[in-house]
């Protein structure tokens, strides 16, 4: 499982810290249960809501893309479970599986976010500049579970490109409870510029993106180069995120976008 038995100290960076049981066997379940906690918080309340008041009237899309997005979260589950048993086998199996997932998630992602501002044309819900974050958290998702399944020899690093894609795809559920506990308390603190939406939108996800690099320093004492880029390349799209939502050109081209989808 570890890949940085063979690494000296001078080259501790290059490779991911071996990994330690004790450290890993908990880590791993709780960031799992963080995940899901995250989504839950995110999207659970309001689905409750609107189903109550008879308003669940989204595209067909996104009941499927709900439904596939479920289905990755289970795998993810699973496949965590099935390490810490030692049941590396069904791991592996499932694992192709999941790459099978990742790739309709790369093409469900961004169809169904078209759809439905293509659909919220004209209406108070309508935000083509939301598309921003759509696409970044896509991007950022593509580029780590490309990375974690080239990387599946490598146990160590493997599992934490894995989380982090996972996590990836979850921001959207820790951005609207996050928005929601914090952005009238620091709005007036902060303003309207970037930090401020930062940390609202993006606060809490970001901290969860960090979490392996912590246990890593924590545990390991050195922080492996694959998971520090890996980190690096997910919180980066959440800025770049953060900081195309506002500007007045994004919103024109995904506004252009959205409008010639729309045969407008």
């Amino acid at each position: 499982m570890g890949i940085g038995a063979r690494g000296g100290p001078m080259n501790h960076l290059a490779t991911a810290a071996a990994p330690r049981p004790k450290a890993d066997a908990w880590f791993f379940p709780v960031m799992t249960a963080v995940v899901w906690l995250g989504v839950i918080m995110g999207f659970g309340g309001e689905m409750v809501r609107q189903s109550r008041a008879g308003d669940l009237t989204y595209p067909l899309i996104v009941h499927i893309h709900a439904l596939v997005f479920t289905g990755w979260l289970v795998v993810f589950t699973a496949q965590v479970v099935f390490i810490r048993q030692g049941r590396f086998g069904l791991h592996r199996t499932l694992g192709l599986a999941a790459m099978a997932l990742a790739g309709v998630m790369l093409v469900l992602g961004p169809a169904t976010a078209l759809i439905v501002q293509v659909n919220r044309l004209g209406s108070p819900a309508a935000d083509p500049a939301f598309l921003a974050v759509s696409m970044s958290d896509m991007i950022s998702f593509a580029g780590l579970v490309c990375a974690g399944f080239i990387n599946r020899a490598k146990g160590a690093l493997h599992k934490r490109l894995m989380l982090l894609s996972t996590l990836a795809l979850a921001d959207a559920g820790f951005g609207r409870w996050s928005f929601a506990l914090l952005g009238q308390s620091l709005q007036p603190v902060l303003g309207d510029g970037f930090a401020c939406a930062f940390i609202t939108g993006c606060g809490f996800s970001a901290l969860a993106l960090l979490a392996p690099m912590f246990l890593d320093l924590v545990m390991h004492r050195r922080i492996s180069a694959g998971v520090a880029w890996a980190t690096a390349w997910a919180i980066g799209w959440l800025v770049v995120a953060t900081s195309l939502y506002p500007n007045p050109v994004w919103k024109a081209l995904a506004g252009g976008l959205v409008a010639w989808l729309g045969g407008q």
